[in-house]
């Protein structure tokens, strides 16, 4: 079971919010010609889509992923809107990897975590992650140390935590055999795969070592496989055109 909570949102409330509500924009796309539907995550509301105008000047700037805003929401059905929108703080100045890794927890949450499902975690996890992009700039390590700490927290949000210490068979996970990861069973032992000390090393974030830091990567997408289906991530492109 998921590690959130199902939330029908406005059933116990009238249609108008006038609280504020801290929120980071996913993903926008056109609506008509002054509007714009995003995708927002929000604390305790996760993921939901909204209706917002186009207009210029200060509301416009703020309609940019990374930049933590404040609005109020109207609406009881599945696809609300905004009434008031202003940024709650500077935008955080994400560049070169950092951006593009930005874009790919923008694009990971609006391909596997559903529309207005609730959360109490989600939003602080996608936080901390923004900011530790931003705080890595360049540095490829600190980057890919900080996507795979959020990909394992937001599996268990998911309701699928990993078990870094037993097997399908409940068999305590051997250092000298090799496993490979089984959606709704776990490791089985096989003649290729990981190895059960280095997947005991990601399992405890010893990030010190390129093959732990290597290993975790290969491990995140196959355990996100599932949730991702056969639909290629656009954001993975860019990394590929830097080489990574």
């Amino acid at each position: 079971m998921m590690n959130a909570r199902c939330e029908v949102w406005g059933m116990a409330t009238s249609n108008r919010s006038d609280s504020w509500l801290s929120a980071y924009i996913l993903h926008s796309r056109p609506l008509a010609e002054h509007k714009v539907i995003l995708q927002l995550l929000l604390p305790e509301h996760g993921r939901l889509s909204a209706v917002a105008r186009k207009n210029t000047g200060k509301q416009r700037s703020s309609l940019q992923p990374f930049q933590a805003i404040l609005l109020q929401l109207t609406g009881q059905a599945e696809l609300k809107s905004i009434r008031k929108l202003e940024e709650q703080g500077p935008a955080l100045l994400l560049q070169g990897t950092s951006l593009y890794s930005g874009l790919y927890l923008n694009e990971l949450l609006c391909r596997v975590w559903p529309d207005n499902l609730a959360s109490d975690d989600l939003y602080a996890l996608y936080e901390r992650c923004l900011h530790r992009l931003a705080l890595a700039g360049q540095q490829v390590d600190a980057i890919e140390i900080a996507l795979r700490q959020f990909e394992l927290a937001l599996l268990t949000e998911l309701g699928q935590p990993i078990n870094w210490d037993s097997d399908a068979s409940a068999q305590p996970l051997q250092p000298e055999l090799f496993y490979q990861w089984q959606h709704d069973l776990g490791w089985i032992v096989s003649p290729q795969g990981w190895s059960g000390s280095l997947i005991q090393q990601v399992g405890a974030g010893d990030w010190g070592s390129v093959s732990c830091r290597r290993a975790a990567k290969q491990m995140s997408r196959a355990f996100l496989q599932p949730w991702l289906g056969t639909k290629p991530l656009a954001s993975r492109a860019l990394f590929q055109q830097r080489g990574h």
